[in-house]
This record gives C-alpha cells, structure tokens and sequence, in this order.
C-alpha cells in the first residue's frame, strides 16, 4: 500500500437518527438503494498476525452495470472492540442494520501519524453511544476504520491488500453479537453496541421489568467485538453504496503477546538482512533513520506494500524503539528519493551515552538483523587526508614493474581504498584500515626481474682473408652463400666482398693499412723514374 494511501480514523459512534425504526447514519444520507448485481467483496483473509498489527486481504468485484457509474472508491477495514458499557436509558431500535459510520473521510493519512494522534484513534478510550440527541450508553474500548482511496485503479474486479494497524497484544478480534437476519453479512458497530447496552440493563434489573432507567452506576464487563473488511462507493450521481452494503466478516483471530527482546549475548553472529545507522550514530531524544540492506523478496514485497512491521530494540539492556508516530513497532518501508529500505525509531531520551546496538526482530520472535550504534556526542568528522595521499601515490605506480602474484593484492587494496575514500558515510576506522591495508599490500609489491639482451661478438677473418660469417641472421637482402652470382656483376661483387671483408675485419686493419702504403709509395717511385727517363 502506498505510504500516503491509506488513513485511520476513530469511528465516532454517536449520532444516529431514529426514523420510524430504522436509524440512518448520517455518513451516507443519499444512500444508494439500487441493485448491487454481482458487486460485492470476498471473504477477507488475515496474515502476519504481530502483537499490534495485522495484514488483511480480500478479493472484489464492481458489478458491470455499476462500473460506468463510478466515481471513486475506497477500500476499508472496521475495527471495534468494547470491553465495557455504562448504560444509561434502555435502547429502542429497529429495522435493517446495512450501513456503517465508515465514510472514508477525514482521519490522518498513516504518513501524519504522530504519537498524540496514534494515541488517540488506537488507544482505548470512551464515548457516548446516542440514538439522536439522546445518550443511550458509555462504551470504552477501542473503535477505529482504517481505509485507502487511492488503491483502485478502475477495474471491476482484484484483490486489496489492507495493513491494519493499532491492535493491542495478546488481545482477539473478530465478532459477536446475534445476528438478526442470517442473510445480512455486516452488522453496524452502532447496532451491536445498542444491543449489548440492552443486555446489560437488563442484567442490571433484578426483576426483569423492562424499564427505559437503568443504574447509572453499573459498568457491566461485556465483549463486544466488530471487525469487517469491504468498500464504500461513489457514484457519479453523488449517491453511495454503503460500507456495510459490501462489507463481509473477518474471522475471529488473537495478536501475540507482547514481544520480548533478545538478549544481546543471543543476537546471532550473521544474518541476511544487514542494518546500517547514518553515520553509526544517533541522538538521544531524536529519531535515528536505519537502513535495511538484503531483504529477502517476501519482505521486500510487504515492504513495498508498506506492512511491513518489525520490533525494534536497543542494547546493552535491551530496550523497545518506538516509530516517531507512537507506535510501538517499526515499519519497513522504501525511501522514495534513494530506493533504499530503511525504518525509523526514537531513540530514548535517557538513553546513556556510548556504544550501543540495534535490532530488529521480526513478529515470530527471529531477529532479522542488528547493528553496532555510538549514541551521545557527535564523533569528530573523519580525517580522510591520508587516505587520499595513499592512494594518489599508489596510483602512479605501474603494473608492468611489478610480478603478478604481488600486484593482485595491491590492485584490490587501492580498489577498495577508493571506494572508502568515496564512500560519504565511511567512519575512521574504515579509514585508518584502508590506509593500513593499502600501505601493507604496497609494500608487498615485488619487482619483476628483467632479462638482459646478449651482445654480439663480432666474426673473426679466416687464413685467407675471408671473415667468418656472424651468428646473426642476414636480414632478407642478403642472398644465400650458394648462389652464383649474375656473370656481369662478378667483378663488382668481387670488389664489394673484398670492401666488405676489409670493413668487417677488426684484427688486420692495421696491417692492410701498412700495405696500401707500400704500394703508394712503389707506384709513386715508378713514376718519378719514368719521367726521368723522358
């Protein structure tokens, strides 16, 4: 159910009219007196019974006819429980009981709850029950309708999930009272309630004359139980088809006891939901927000639903965590602006200050989840300066530098480091462990062994001049040793081979060098002579 769908109101069963024996609840005074058709509502199923709420739900249908006419419509489920009744004359009444005071208007929307109002629609409490200007008698008890306008989407048929909220613990609802007619399926709060004044008059006279004075004295204990679920319609007309005209009995059923908290040394190890305070910490006195991470898919879909309802407690000594709306349970609901589940709770306001936890249990008595909380001063704001001059430096290294089996850790240890680093809500602790586990995987690193290149020795020349071919591959213009050679470039290979061989040879430069200048100087000589000669 959407958070702002559904509204609560105290039914104010107190002013009904007495004409010629049948009393008209002023709620719909143009009372729709058409063929209903196939349009009613299913019998009503309860689930996730807790001590102070309950999950109900029914099927429906809007007759085909009826359908065009349709302005609006609004699911609800009546509540009344009467514990005790002061009569005050013996009532009259009469006729056909097939309406309700349910006019699914006024009350607060289930978001605007606040303790004073959530007190004051679900808390026992007492008020005159009149025929007209007239009191009939004192009823105290509890007696409310919750009901949702904005869960119909138009269609003539489908099933309404309805949280029904504000039931005492260890308490059973559901109905009593003789019914006048065995076709009628609802019976008013109001009729049941004049009734039950009836019989306690009548108990109160000893001598069975029936008599319109009873003793104001008398407070008969009684149990006087109504509880329905069905819907009121609007049709275009401005006419209403009655709560009580669809309205349909739900079975008697008993809240649980009051729960009780875990004792902290029970709270288990691990579990699959996780809970996670702003921060890690709250206030005394103020409403901390916890979030609600790995719900299951049944509780996220009753989360969704908003009937949700767990019991929330706080340690050492465990301590029951109240909604900032009064109730004394928390409901599990999704945050619209993130899409993250969260519930909040009032912390007490004597609450000492230190370290504490968390728990939420679900309305079996299994905790769900719990979580560290500090309570008291605000921690200092967390220094995050080392952390990020870590990683900046950690992040200039290079992987190509370092073996694998080092680097692996180290690639993690930053990687996580940065997220704590952006992580808006990270604690110190988490801080100072990133730097620690950043700085121990660093220094972890080992550097990768690099191979050296061999050098090349140069060839050594043969006996005939000739130098021995390298050990280094010719590259792909050389051509190989055992072709021949074109007959026109024999000589020009020739001489190249023997430039070749002369700049490749390192041990005889030295000596075709004093050669060369030999024979320089004899060519010299034997052209100085020939001149001579001329």
């Amino acid at each position: 159910m959407r958070r702002f769908g559904k509204a609560v109101a105290a039914l104010a069963v107190a002013a009904c009219t007495l004409f010629g024996g049948v009393a008209t609840a002023n709620a719909d005074e143009n009372y729709y007196e058409g063929d209903l058709g196939s349009t009613k509502v299913g019998t009503p199923a309860v689930s996730d019974v807790g001590a102070h709420t309950a999950n109900v739900s029914f099927d429906y249908q809007i007759d085909p006819s009826i359908l065009p006419k349709v302005q609006s419509v609004c699911f609800a489920v009546e509540v009344m429980r009467v514990t005790s009744i002061k009569p005050i004359i013996l009532a009259q009444f009469g006729g056909n009981p097939l309406y309700s005071l349910t006019s699914c208007s006024g009350g607060t929307s289930d978001g605007d709850l606040t303790s004073g109002s959530y007190q004051s629609i679900f808390g026992t409490k007492t008020w005159p029950v009149k025929l007209g200007e007239d009191v009939m008698s004192y009823a105290t008890g509890q007696t409310f309708a919750s009901y949702a306008t904005d869960e119909w989407n138009h269609a003539a048929s489908g099933t309404v999930q309805m949280p029904v909220i504000g039931l005492q613990s260890n308490t059973t609802y559901g109905n009593t009272g003789d019914r006048t007619d065995p076709d009628l399926d609802y019976i008013a709060t109001w009729w049941k309630l004049l009734s039950g004044g009836a019989r306690v008059c009548k108990l109160a006279d000893p001598t069975g004359v029936t008599s319109f004075a009873c003793s104001n004295a008398y407070d008969q204990p009684v149990d006087v139980r109504s509880l329905y679920a069905g819907m009121r319609i609007v049709l275009k007309d401005g006419s209403a088809i009655n709560f009580g005209q669809t309205a349909k009995p739900i079975s008697d059923f008993t809240t649980k006891a009051e729960p009780v908290a875990k004792p902290a040394e029970a709270l288990p190890s691990k579990t699959d939901a996780k809970l996670d305070v702003a921060n890690g910490h709250a206030e005394p006195g103020q409403t901390a927000r916890v979030y609600v991470d790995n719900l299951k898919a049944e509780a996220k879909g009753k989360a969704d639903a908003n009937s949700l309802f767990w019991n929330a407690y706080i340690y050492s000594e465990p301590q029951a965590l109240t909604s900032p709306d009064g109730a004394p349970f928390v409901r599990v609901q999704k945050e619209a602006s993130t899409g993250k589940y969260y519930f909040d709770a009032v912390i007490p306001a004597d609450l000492p200050a230190g370290e504490h936890k968390i728990s939420v249990q679900d309305e079996n008595g299994t905790v769900q989840a719990w979580t560290p909380v500090t309570v008291g001063d605000a921690p200092a704001p967390v220094d995050k300066s080392k952390l990020t001059a870590a990683v900046d430096a950690a992040g200039k290294l290079a992987e190509k530098d370092y073996t694998a089996d080092s680097w692996t850790p180290f690639a993690k240890a930053l990687a996580d480091a940065k997220a704590v680093a952006a992580k808006q809500d990270a604690s110190q602790t988490d801080v100072d462990a990133a730097v620690k586990a950043l700085a121990d995987a660093q220094a972890g690193l080992k550097k990768a062994e690099t191979v050296p290149s061999k050098p090349v020795e140069p060839s050594k020349p043969d006996n005939g001049g000739n130098n021995k071919p390298s050990n280094n591959k010719p590259s792909n213009n050389n051509k190989p040793a055992n072709d021949k050679p074109a007959a026109d470039d024999k000589k020009s290979e020739s001489k190249n081979d023997e430039q070749s061989d002369l700049a490749k040879t390192g041990a005889s430069v030295i000596g075709v060098a004093g050669i060369l200048a030999l024979l320089v100087v004899l060519a010299t000589g034997l052209l100085v002579a020939g001149k001579a000669r001329r």
